[in-house]
Parts: structure tokens; C-alpha cells; sequence
């Protein structure tokens, strides 16, 4: 009798599955994993002069999924807008090259089987499941069409990548060539699959991990360069990446952009679907904001990383934490800084038997020669890795996550 309801189950599964469109949650088996997300924040307008209200625009852009699936789902994010964000529909579709789509591929999605959806003040939405084939590290092109947006939306600045802007409403057919062109992403949240079996990694970091001095459309931030690792090195291919870094960010000292790491872990990497593992590496800007009181602000991380493996691992997650990186010859340098860097970097390493694995980012990318700097053939200002860097740091990070795997 138990094989037959078990047979019954999969054979409901599968027919749930074949359905054209949209796709009936009412499945028991597998669950939600993110293969892609981003963390919102809050415009600033010195590093966004463009006009940002959407009303009547359409608005394409382009994200690279590390895992794939046959079912998925579209997060929406109004985090930090101050009117609600209306929307006539959402397409998706495999992107063929900058702004070009494969048409044949785009599907609508739906939100409580409506086209339209609002997304209220400080709130996200979330699609229906679609059916959509979703291969792994695809890059994918989603395209909103605004009935009407606030003139400060929630965005992510650090997108790396650009976003194609045209007024009206567009179909899958209709050519972005001559649309307003912009390198930030506006209020999508995070895609997810449905998945039998996988997990994924949250990272939370700062513009390092954003991906600051990659290249721009090329997908080579060093969390890029970790799951093509995983997937193609070494044949890890359910773990989904998921990249939380914010260019700026601090962790427990005010300023800089975006929520403090260590208010936003709960949401951004907590808060992520299907969560398994969590990396953290975040610290760098609030050493280099410290004005006299370096050795507080070192304790300050250092409480502040104990609260936040405290919080993974009563939640049975893998832990790695990540070593900063030195950055002797950036502008915010000092001697008593360095000293904090150190400080917290031997704390660090120091706690293996606490966490899943230590991220030493400081040692793969330090000069040999000195310590406190980062090798010339690594580095973009001396702060940032640049694009051989960082494809350094994502095959270092895929090698010992991989292990953890096997």
C-alpha cells in the first residue's frame, strides 16, 4: 500500500510537471532552492543620475543562474521604495546576447495567476511556479513592463551588468537596440528553482564580493567564478550560489551603503530558499572607516561573525568564514588599521573547529613578499582584486566547498 501512494505521489508529480505554463504548488516533494539573488538596497543618487522612475517603461535585465531546473519562480523586491510598484507583466526568457533574447524561449509569468501584480511598500512578491527550461549557468534576461514605480526604487547598484530601458510596454519580439542603457539592476530579488535534491551558498560581503573591477556583462565576480567551478571542475552541480555582497557595505559600523551586515544577515542570507551552506566575508570597510578606535571596531566583527555562526548553526547550516584581504596602497591604509586586519584575520583562523572550512582570501592573494599588500598581478587599485583575482579566489573557494561535498 506505501509503494502504491508513493507511486501515486510521483505520477501526480510528474503530470504537475508537464503542465505548459504555470505550475500547480500543491507537489510535496523536493522544495525551493535559489540559483540566483542579489541584495537590495537603497538608491544613492551620486552613483545613479539617470531619471530612476519606471512609470510606462520597460526594463530588461540580465542575470546568470547557477543551477538549473524545469520549474522556477521570480522573486520581486519594494524593499525600500516609498509608494508601491505596479506592474503590468514579467517575461523571461534565455538571453542570446546583450540585450537580444532566443524570443522562442520567453514565458509571462504569473502572480496569483494574474499578469499584474503590486509589489506594496517594504514588501517582495513572488511568482507562480513556471514551467521554464532553466539550464545551469544560463544567463537569463527578465523584463518588466511598469504600469507605475516610485522615483526612488529599491535597487542593487553593483550589478556588473547592464540594463536596458525602453518607455511603453515590450513583447518578447520587440528590439531593445536603441534603449537607454544602465549598470544597475532595478527591484528583482532572486530566482529560484524546484529541485528534488540541493542546496545553496549565501555569501555576504561587501564590494569584493560584489565584484568591484570585474568586467562588466562577463559574469566574473569571484562567487561567478566559484560555481562555474563547482559545476564544471568538479561536478557539483546542486549547489546554487547566491551572491549577497554590497559595494561599500560594513558590517557593524554606520555608514556606507546598504543595510550593516549584521542587521541584514537574518534577511538576505537567512532569509534565502533552500539554504545549506553560508560564507562569510565582510569587514574590510569597517576597518577602513575606523578613526581612532581600530581595536574596537576589530572586536566589533569579531562578536558580530560569533552572533552570525551562532544563528547558521542552529540552523544546521555549513559555515565557512572568509579572511580579509590586505590592502596596503588603498586609500583608507594605516598602520593601526592593518593592526585590526591582522587582529581579526587571526581570529579567523582560529576557529576551524567552530565553522565547516576557513576562506584564507588574505593568504591566496597576498604578495609573497609582503604581507600586507596584495600581489601585483592580482590586484585593480590595491584594494579590489581584478578579473584574474578574482577567477583565483572563486576556484580556491569551489575546491574546498567541493570537498565538503564528497
Amino acid at each position: 500500500m506505501k509503494r502504491i501512494k508513493l507511486w501515486l505521489t510521483i505520477v501526480g508529480l510528474m503530470a504537475a510537471l508537464q503542465l505548459p505554463a504555470q505550475v500547480k504548488e500543491t507537489v510535496t516533494l523536493g522544495r525551493w532552492v535559489g540559483t540566483w539573488a542579489t541584495a537590495q538596497q537603497p538608491v544613492v543618487r551620486a552613483y545613479m543620475p539617470y531619471n530612476n522612475n519606471m512609470t510606462n517603461r520597460s526594463v530588461r535585465q540580465v542575470v546568470k543562474v547557477s543551477i538549473g531546473g524545469d520549474v522556477i519562480r521570480l522573486r520581486l523586491s519594494n524593499l525600500y521604495g516609498k509608494t508601491p510598484v505596479e506592474i503590468r507583466s514579467v517575461y523571461v526568457a534565455v538571453l542570446k546576447d546583450s540585450f537580444e533574447i532566443h524570443a522562442h524561449t520567453a514565458r509571462y509569468l504569473r502572480f496569483g495567476n494574474k499578469y499584474q501584480t503590486v509589489i506594496p511598500v517594504g514588501k517582495s512578491v513572488v511568482s507562480d511556479a513556471l514551467q521554464f527550461e532553466l539550464h545551469r549557468l544560463d544567463r537569463v534576461a527578465i523584463t518588466i513592463n511598469y504600469a507605475k514605480a516610485p522615483a526612488v526604487p529599491t535597487v542593487h547598484m553593483g550589478s556588473r551588468t547592464t540594463s536596458y530601458i525602453l518607455s511603453g510596454v515590450t513583447t518578447p519580439q520587440t528590439d531593445f537596440g536603441r534603449a537607454f542603457r544602465d549598470n544597475h539592476w532595478f527591484n528583482i530579488e532572486g530566482i529560484d528553482v524546484y529541485t528534488m535534491k540541493g542546496g545553496a551558498v549565501a555569501i555576504l560581503g561587501n564590494s569584493i564580493t560584489d565584484g568591484k573591477n570585474s568586467n562588466d556583462n562577463a559574469h566574473n565576480r569571484w562567487p561567478d567564478m566559484m560555481s562555474e567551478a563547482l559545476q564544471l571542475k568538479h561536478q557539483v552541480n546542486h549547489l546554487g550560489v547566491l551572491n549577497l555582497g554590497i559595494g561599500n557595505n560594513r558590517v557593524t559600523v554606520a555608514g556606507g551603503f546598504g543595510t550593516l551586515g549584521r542587521q541584514r544577515f537574518d534577511r538576505d542570507i537567512l532569509g534565502q530558499h533552500g539554504l545549506t551552506h553560508v560564507i562569510i566575508f565582510e569587514g574590510v570597510n569597517d576597518i577602513g572607516a575606523a578613526n581612532g578606535n581600530s581595536e574596537q571596531v576589530a572586536n566589533g566583527l569579531i562578536a558580530a561573525y560569533e552572533q552570525m555562526i551562532k544563528k547558521a548553526k542552529a540552523r544546521k547550516l555549513k559555515v565557512y568564514l572568509g579572511t580579509i584581504t590586505p590592502f596596503e596602497g588603498a586609500g583608507y591604509y594605516t598602520y593601526f588599521h592593518e593592526a585590526a586586519r591582522e587582529t581579526v584575520n587571526d581570529w579567523i583562523r582560529r576557529q576551524r573547529k567552530n565553522v565547516d572550512g576557513i576562506l584564507d582570501f588574505a593568504e591566496l592573494l597576498q604578495d609573497p613578499l609582503n604581507h600586507h599588500r596584495l600581489r601585483k598581478e592580482y590586484q585593480s587599485d590595491w584594494l579590489h582584486p581584478n578579473a584574474e583575482g578574482y577567477r583565483v579566489m572563486g576556484y580556491y573557494a569551489a575546491e574546498l566547498l567541493a570537498r565538503g561535498e564528497k
